[in-house]
């Protein structure tokens, strides 16, 4: 190792690591009576304020049985479950520069040529503002409604990063085995972009997804989890970029914190405002975190109060 390249004990360099802060857009149109008109004034407001990203999550069905079994999940059976790519296309046009993002898109839900052509799709439309976390989900039942393949579903998620680079890597697409072995594709339009357009995993970090995130290069954005859990987390991706020769400094971090139950409020539960926990999830090396005003909140005017002090340390 030459005396430049970062270890995993000091991996950003002589650059601070940025603290952001993300907006979870999910469910938020209860702060204005329920209308899709309140996702997107969220969005105008976080947009306004200096949000960097919004972000929507995803599931296409949901089985009573897998939500009964789901110990913490946070959102009820009734939940209404926005796809997120169409949702964050209408808030890409009502906003001017918070980035788009998902935690996560249940990628190989969606055929890889599709997935590709609709994140292309929404990086133009926004001028080049998509960031996406992709994952693979819990539910059998969803894959079997989708008339995907629920076992080997991680493998898949990895073909679906390079179906989707080859696709976005200019016209026409280099050979790639999920596109059939087709070489001379052509899907346009590519993202403004191109085949960097960001994109993190959110999964387990298991000895395999440690080495295929730093092999890809994609970033790490796990659910929830206790801060000391994502620092170890945190720790061992940088040392396994090490290991692959990658400098773990532009590693794309997201931390979220803790979600409560939709219904609970957090003034009723004793739950104080989540900046404590924000800071010590940037600590830990995550360089966004990931917040959901819902049990703060009881109106779209509070927001900015919720956020502001965020940004604030945010800096």
């Amino acid at each position: 190792m030459s005396p430049a390249t970062p270890t995993a004990a000091e991996p950003l360099g002589r650059q601070p690591r940025p603290r952001r802060i993300a907006l979870n857009l999910m469910a938020i149109e209860h702060l204005a009576g329920g209308s899709f008109d309140g996702v997107l004034e969220a969005a105008r407001i976080a947009d306004r304020l200096g949000v960097h990203r919004v972000v929507l999550p995803d599931h296409v069905v949901m089985s009573a049985h897998a939500h009964r079994e789901r110990d913490g999940f946070p959102y009820p059976l009734s939940a209404s479950w926005l796809e997120p790519l169409t949702a964050l296309a209408a808030v890409a046009a009502v906003t001017e520069r918070v980035r788009l993002g998902t935690n996560v898109l249940i990628a190989p839900l969606r055929p890889a040529a599709l997935l590709a052509k609709q994140l292309a799709t929404l990086d133009a439309i926004s001028g080049g503002r998509v960031e996406v976390a992709l994952g693979v989900g819990w539910q059998q039942a969803e894959y079997a409604a989708t008339g995907a393949t629920f076992e080997g579903r991680t493998s898949a998620l990895v073909e679906l990063v390079g179906a989707c680079r080859a696709l976005w890597g200019g016209a026409p697409a280099a050979a790639h085995p999920v596109l059939a072995g087709i070489g001379d594709l052509h899907a346009q339009p590519l993202p403004p972009q191109g085949d960097r357009l960001p994109l993190s995993f959110g999964v387990g970090l298991g000895p395999r997804n440690v080495a295929r995130i730093a092999e890809l290069g994609v970033g790490w954005a796990p659910a929830p989890m206790p801060v000391e859990d994502f620092a170890a987390g945190v720790a061992r991706l940088r040392a396994a970029c090490v290991e692959a020769g990658r400098d773990p400094a532009p590693l794309p971090v997201t931390g979220a914190v803790t979600l409560l139950p939709q219904e609970v409020r957090a003034v009723d539960a004793g739950v104080p405002h989540p900046l404590a926990e924000v800071e010590a999830l940037w600590d830990a090396g995550a360089d966004t975190v990931i917040v959901h005003p819902l049990a703060h909140c009881d109106g779209l005017e509070d927001l900015p109060g919720f956020l502001s002090p965020l940004l604030a340390a945010a800096g």
